[in-house]
């Protein structure tokens, strides 16, 4: 299969090439340069779905291919591998580092327990909750990765009580699968809170951008929160009634949570990711004051960085609160993907595909609006379960946002509404990384991750379609 699909990308491109070429066929709406770009996109999207290559190799074919047929100067064709985004997403993994390094996802979780309580129905909001916190200013794989050990502790915890009396063992199943999944579904909820919170959000931001549109950090916040809270609510209906525990309800416990004091280098984290969060949401009120001010989301990000790699995470020491060869650990893969979208979606945008695809799609707009952003983003979501998100919007974002006033649908509405579809698949381990970590563990059986996830796959269609709606 991979042998047929490493063929079958470049063969589609060609043919989608020689289709839409008006050089060859004669009756073509394309230009030859825009039938060769509709070719690259069929290669890539092919490639990117079955990731028969590195996500990261797809991501290079449009300088090859662009710069071949001579399709813009090297500056249109190169410019978008240095976009301010890619930045804006470097600089926030690099807080993740940080935040990862120093403990403080253990001592969120700490903090979140703290105050919601320590009955199993409330431990697993509280997982659900930190996890969605942290997810939204850290990559969903490494908050799955921080909160597993400390879900293992809390189901640790109550595995006495529930040998001890059988009656109670489904009700401790239930627990034990629910925190996981919490976990699981966590990371990916919360991700769509920040720009920083999964790599759908900054493509789709700068693709709005540059169309016109204004979505900066606060604007898409303003979005991607409420959102993710009633996403949030909907998961713990869910739970309830699909992993009932009241049999459990009456044990209390308390958790191993003493991290003891907290370090010189944890501290100056904290601030300086304070720091980062208010110039984000502060950057439109800071201009409006400063109108010469060139403040952008991608230089607020590096500074952060910079700051992070050079101020010593102890007085007299040499390392850094993040040491430079910590930098190994970004996922530099993904960088280059974000640049290889962005280059594609340039590109359809420059050689007229994108205007060509909008026209193709005037017919729908006889269906009612909802209905067929509903229609759009449950086929993303159930499309993100067995595609990588990130692949996933680079490829349908340019397509969908030229098809939005076709389909007599605000741009910035469908775009966005692309963006958190794609991070919003709940039921395979494929679908994201935090599934298959939790999957991992054993501890959820397929079958019950697939019957929750679909419960929430159709709630997060309805959400987003709401959502969407009416904030964006």
């Amino acid at each position: 299969m991979n042998r047929i699909a490493l063929v079958a990308g470049p063969l589609f491109g060609i043919l989608a090439w020689l289709t839409f070429d008006p050089s060859i066929i004669g009756v073509s709406d394309m230009s030859r340069p825009g039938a060769i770009v509709t070719g690259l996109l069929v290669w890539m999207a092919i490639w990117w779905a079955t990731q028969v290559v590195d996500l990261a190799i797809t991501g290079l074919l449009p300088v090859i291919v662009l710069t071949i047929f001579n399709i813009g100067s090297t500056q249109e064709i190169l410019s978008p591998y240095a976009n301010d985004v890619i930045f804006l997403f470097a600089g926030g993994c690099t807080i993740g580092l940080a935040i990862e390094r120093h403990g403080l996802g253990q001592r969120l979780i700490a903090f979140v327990l703290r105050h919601v309580g320590h009955s199993p129905s409330r431990i697993v909001a509280g997982f659900l909750i930190a996890t969605s916190l942290l997810g939204a200013w850290v990559s969903n794989m490494a908050s799955a990765a921080i909160m597993l050990p400390l879900a293992s502790a809390a189901v640790a915890c109550f595995t006495g009580v529930s040998i001890e009396k059988p009656e109670h063992t489904r009700a401790f199943h239930n627990f034990e699968r629910a925190v996981f999944l919490a976990v699981a579904y966590g990371a990916s909820i919360g991700g769509v809170m920040t720009l920083l919170g999964s790599p759908p959000n900054p493509i789709a931001a700068e693709w709005l951008r540059a169309n016109g549109s204004k979505m900066d950090f606060l604007s898409w916040s303003m979005i991607g929160v409420p959102t993710a809270l009633v996403m949030m609510a909907a998961t713990l209906i869910a739970f309830s009634v699909m992993f009932p525990m009241k049999t459990l309800a009456s044990s209390s416990i308390t958790l191993p949570m003493n991290h003891g004091p907290m370090t010189r280098a944890a501290k100056m984290t904290i601030v300086i990711f304070v720091a980062a969060i208010i110039a984000w949401v502060g950057a439109p009120f800071i201009k409006s004051w400063l109108p010469d001010l060139m403040l952008r989301d991608g230089m607020i990000a590096i500074t952060a960085a910079l700051l992070l790699f050079i101020i010593p995470e102890k007085k007299g020491s040499n390392d850094a609160i993040v040491p430079w060869s910590q930098t190994a650990h970004l996922p530099w893969g993904i960088f280059v993907l974000f640049g290889g979208g962005l280059c594609l979606a340039d590109a359809m945008q420059r050689t007229g595909v994108s205007n060509t695809v909008a026209q193709s799609f005037t017919g729908l707009s006889v269906v009612p609006a909802p209905l067929l952003l509903f229609i759009i983003v449950i086929t993303l979501i159930f499309s993100s379960e067995i595609a990588s998100n990130t692949a996933l919007v680079a490829t349908a974002v340019p397509i969908v946002g030229a098809m939005a006033p076709g389909l007599g649908i605000p741009t910035e509405r469908l775009v966005v509404a692309c963006a958190l579809a794609a991070s919003y698949a709940f039921m395979l381990p494929v679908g994201t990384p935090p599934s298959a970590l939790v999957f991992a563990t054993g501890r959820v059986p397929l079958k019950q991750m697939m019957r929750v996830g679909f419960v929430l796959n159709l709630c997060a269609a309805i959400i987003i379609t709401v959502a969407c709606s009416i904030l964006a």
